[in-house]
């Protein structure tokens, strides 16, 4: 059906297509649609992001499952899609192609979580057959599980978020089958996904506390993995306790095989078993997990009761933690490298004779030889690369810091200059008022003194006025005297 869709696609695309761009097309590329649905159902990845057609590819993915209505036969289609991404993935770190890894772990745990919401439907409707609820269930829970290879490509900052979908998406497999109906129907009617559903149980069951103080700290804007580091649990302790039932569970149906006699039941949970161990070196729970991490927190705690008596610098603090990361990190792919090998050894250990034993242990011990000596290369390369990294980054931090610094301290003289000149204003402002008052004083006083003077001026005027009147009366009296006398004469 897929091949269908997709040569629908690709004819219906050269119908907007120009001659000139089919021409382009290269014939290798169209031959690959042949062989898409073959390629994939012998467990290849088929299609890959680096070909032309992987659009039309998707294309048909989302068609299909727009089409698909039922939740068994969609949550089948998103599984199937979940092992094509895992595939795809391996392709491309195979064939070194890690421009195209970012979008593929994206796609992969985009189409994980559609898929344990899908397969917990299926578990939760009472209606369909237990069978295929169990075939689901280890579907999901195979889906979870990456290549070495592939968990090396995804990006440190992206490592943290891909560890913890794995792990909601496996507690999903295992743990939702045994919650209660009407709890997963009251928890799914306050809008919780069957994701969010196996952590707010989980983490009830394990701190003591009801599911609906889990969701109140959820409603207070908390994310999962602060409220189980405020409630003192680990995320390992909760995939340990599930592990560990399915673990016991596993054993009781041995023992009740082995008495039975049912040998192909024994095989099929002897293989099941190893799967578990192999579930446990994946999420880092076996007991030297739990050693290591005891150890790490206790460091942790160290280096945090140093700091705050002042014994240690937060610059000497933070060295000490990247460190210990470091240290952490070595000693965790030692072990997976070592529990992997162990496995790998119990298997080969079955089939061979004492002889080959012997032949086959010192070829082993070579071949770990030059495997540690590549690794330790290997990880002194990725160390140097991420020392200059790291120094890289400083570097550019402190550019960047000197340049603030330097611009704010430009900003700061021209305020400053601003400052000065509008001062220097005021003053030359306040100056030249000063002065101008000055002036308009002196010319009031000015005026004044004319005033006074033309006042005095005119009052001598006045005066001599006066006694020019006076001397005109005196005299005019004198010579009316003198009239009087001769007319008496």
């Amino acid at each position: 059906m897929k091949q269908m869709l997709v040569t629908s696609l690709f004819a219906i695309g050269l119908l907007f297509t120009s001659n000139s761009v089919y021409a382009a097309v290269d014939t290798n590329e169209i031959n690959e649609l042949d062989n898409v649905n073959i390629e994939e159902s012998e467990g290849t990845a088929g299609l890959t992001p680096d070909s032309f057609w992987y659009f039309f590819d998707q294309a048909v993915e989302n068609f299909q499952l727009l089409m698909t209505t039922d939740s068994e036969k969609e949550s089948d289609l998103l599984l199937q899609l979940v092992k094509e991404r895992l595939l795809e993935s391996e392709q491309m770190v195979d064939e070194e192609k890690d421009e195209y890894m970012n979008e593929l772990i994206d796609d992969y745990l985009s189409t994980l979580e559609k898929a344990q919401e899908e397969v917990a439907e299926v578990i939760t409707d009472e209606a369909i057959d237990d069978e295929v609820k169990e075939e689901l269930s280890e579907q999901l829970e195979d889906s979870t599980t990456v290549t070495d290879e592939v968990a090396e490509k995804i990006e440190e900052e992206e490592k943290e978020e891909f560890e913890e979908k794995q792990q909601e998406a496996y507690l999903v497999a295992n743990v939702v089958k045994d919650i209660d109906p009407e709890k997963v129907k009251s928890l799914r009617e306050q809008d919780l996904g069957f994701g969010q559903i196996v952590k707010v149980v989980t983490l009830a069951e394990e701190s003591g506390k009801t599911e609906d103080e889990i969701i109140a700290l959820l409603q207070e804007g908390k994310g999962f993995g602060e409220i189980a580091k405020e409630l003192n649990i680990h995320p390992s302790q909760i995939m340990k306790k599930v592990i560990d039932k399915k673990q016991k569970e596993m054993e009781e149906m041995m023992e009740e095989a082995v008495a039975a006699g049912d040998e192909e039941t024994i095989n099929q949970l002897s293989s099941s078993l190893e799967n578990v161990e192999n579930q446990k070196i994946a999420f880092n729970i076996s007991e030297e997990y739990a050693e290591m991490e005891e150890e790490v927190k206790k460091e942790l705690t160290e280096i945090e009761e140093e700091l705050a008596s002042g014994e240690l610098t937060q610059e000497e603090a933070d060295e000490k933690i990247r460190e210990l990361n470091q240290e952490s990190e070595k000693e965790i792919a030692e072990l997976k490298e070592e529990a992997t090998e162990e496995l790998a050894e119990m298997e080969e250990d079955e089939e061979k004779t004492e002889a080959e034993k012997e032949v086959a242990e010192e070829a082993k011990k070579v071949a770990k030889e030059a495997k540690a000596e590549a690794k330790e290369k290997e990880l002194a390369a990725k160390e140097k690369a991420k020392e200059a990294r790291e120094k890289q980054k400083e570097l550019e931090k402190e550019k960047r810091e000197q340049a603030k610094e330097a611009e704010e301290e430009a900003r700061e003289a021209a305020k400053e200059q601003a400052k000065e000149a509008r001062a220097k204003q005021k003053e030359l402002e306040e100056e030249k008022k000063e002065k101008a008052k000055e002036a308009e004083e002196k010319t009031r006083e000015a005026a004044k003194e004319k005033a006074e003077e033309a006042r005095e001026k005119q009052k001598e005027l006045e005066e001599e006025k006066k006694e020019r009147k006076a001397k005109e009366n005196r005299e005019k009296a004198k010579n009316g005297q003198g009239n009087k006398e001769e007319d008496q004469d």
